[in-house]
């Protein structure tokens, strides 16, 4: 969806509002509009551009970095290799108080490692700012807009909102952040060929379960702080207070962490079968409280890999009577044209999983089993899989079968403009883009051929009216 944003413009409107260049040059930017363009401004919630952490730099001494009467914050900003690739350039626009202008700041390239399948770089803003002269009572009310973006090739914005997803949000740093957006791993983590379940203990005390804990892979535990409140101790708008996650599997492993930023990113291992977690908020001095539910813990069922994945095919048909019967093997290349487009009725890659007392009896509740899904980006591509859950289908058998629609993954759908590269045939007439993809059942991949993935080509008329008007 286009990001709609604020009514104002910044303007350099005195030579002291603007600043000779330099590595960091600060120059007035262009504010966001209200309403622009979809095909020039547009929010990102696919992670190709996103805001890993900023906080003001430290003196080593107890106080802050300052240039002028400014404090200096730095942090880290990622671009998706796809989106590097591409010369998308990173930056950040904020905007502080009351002063209606927007300053843009270059983010530059960086030897720190990068999160797999991303490309990192630094960001610093240190002009324009709170500093260390304003008064208690001046600090507390001090707040700063921050909009990471990128600069897309083609003149457009892509605008960071991968950690707060709705359209007027920007980041926010204020006394109440203690002027910090600290890192959350449980945004945009990197890419890997199995990708994270989330456990989500939210504020309200519920516990949200979202993908299968996968022997082997990573679950990413996300915490709410509002949960555990006892201990919030500070000084000086320096918090003396933490809150960790203690994690315990029942092959006698063990880790204790942070959480107190959100989220924490677990091993699972690949021996495990269940999944004990609780949480404790400690403060200076001696204060100690605990959410472990009432002294029993939270416990999670690990996934049992399958036996046997395969049966891959692809039905494209205007005939109904089955779902998957009658399909072609999905080895080759799948082609979704305008024909399918158009009149298939059925439109679905279908797989199946065999798991010894799981899939070889009736049991409605076998997809809470199988964390079946589908992981796909466009052909050649180096930036993170996407993740679609397959659908359960029925029982054939001793096997579970499992359907996953293919319009869902049409970079041609109507009134949408592709996402990724497209080519035009020779004569003009058809536009063409192909996306790879591999099946991951409980932590076993399924391929045509080892390091290999399946394929489908997408062809829809060169010529239309919504594309030619809003895309690129």
């Amino acid at each position: 969806m286009p990001r709609r944003l604020l009514a104002a413009v910044a303007l350099c409107l005195a030579p002291s509002a603007c600043v000779d260049a330099d590595e960091h040059e600060v120059v007035a930017g262009e504010a966001p509009l209200l309403g622009v363009d979809g095909s020039r401004d547009q929010a990102d919630r696919n992670c190709h551009v996103a805001l890993r952490d900023l906080a003001r730099l430290s003196n080593g001494t107890g106080g802050y970095q300052t240039s002028g009467t400014s404090w200096i914050w730095e942090g880290a900003l990622e671009l998706s290799a796809a989106a590097a690739a591409e010369g998308a350039a990173p930056a950040v626009l904020y905007q502080y108080g009351s002063d209606p202008t927007w300053w843009e700041v270059q983010a530059t390239a960086t030897s720190t490692p990068a999160s797999p399948g991303f490309v990192r770089y630094r960001v610093r803003m240190d002009r324009n700012l709170p500093g260390p002269g304003m008064s208690g009572t001046a600090l507390t009310r001090a707040q700063i807009n921050v909009v990471p973006f990128a600069r897309l090739a083609g003149g457009g914005r892509l605008f960071d909102h991968n950690r707060y997803p709705g359209d007027f949000d920007n980041y926010l740093i204020a006394w109440s952040t203690s002027f910090v957006v600290p890192r959350n791993d449980a945004v945009c983590p990197g890419a890997g060929p199995i990708a994270p379940a989330r456990i989500v203990f939210a504020a309200d005390h519920s516990e949200t379960q979202i993908g299968g804990l996968v022997p082997g892979g990573q679950v990413r535990l996300e915490y709410d702080a509002a949960r555990l409140t006892t201990c919030r101790n500070s000084r000086d708008g320096h918090d003396l207070w933490d809150v960790a996650a203690h994690v315990r599997w029942d092959t006698g492993e063990g880790s204790s962490g942070t959480i107190k930023s959100g989220a924490l990113l677990v091993e699972v291992p690949r021996t495990a079968r269940r999944l004990e977690v609780w949480f404790e908020n400690t403060a200076v001095p001696g204060c100690q409280a605990w959410d472990s539910n009432l002294g029993a813990n939270y416990r999670f069922d690990v996934l049992l890999p399958p036996a046997w994945l395969g049966g891959a095919v692809a039905k494209l048909s205007r005939e109904t009577a089955d779902p998957c019967d009658g399909g072609v093997d999905a080895g080759g290349v799948v082609a979704f044209g305008t024909w399918a487009r158009q009149r298939a009725a059925i439109t679905n890659l279908c797989f199946r999983v065999w798991s010894p007392g799981v899939t070889d009896r009736d049991d409605p509740t076998v997809w809470q089993k199988l964390d079946a899904t589908l992981r796909w980006r466009p052909r050649g591509s180096t930036a993170p899989l996407r993740t679609v859950h397959a659908w359960f289908d029925r029982r054939v058998g001793n096997d579970a079968r499992f359907t996953v629609g293919v319009r869902g993954l049409d970079p041609f759908q109507p009134y949408q403009c592709p996402e990724q590269p497209t080519t035009v045939t020779p004569d003009g007439q058809y536009v063409r883009a192909e996306v790879e993809y591999v099946v991951v059942v409980n932590g076993v991949e399924l391929r045509p051929a080892p390091g290999a993935f399946f394929t489908i080509g997408f062809e829809d008329y060169a010529s239309d009216p919504y594309r030619t008007a809003n895309c690129p």
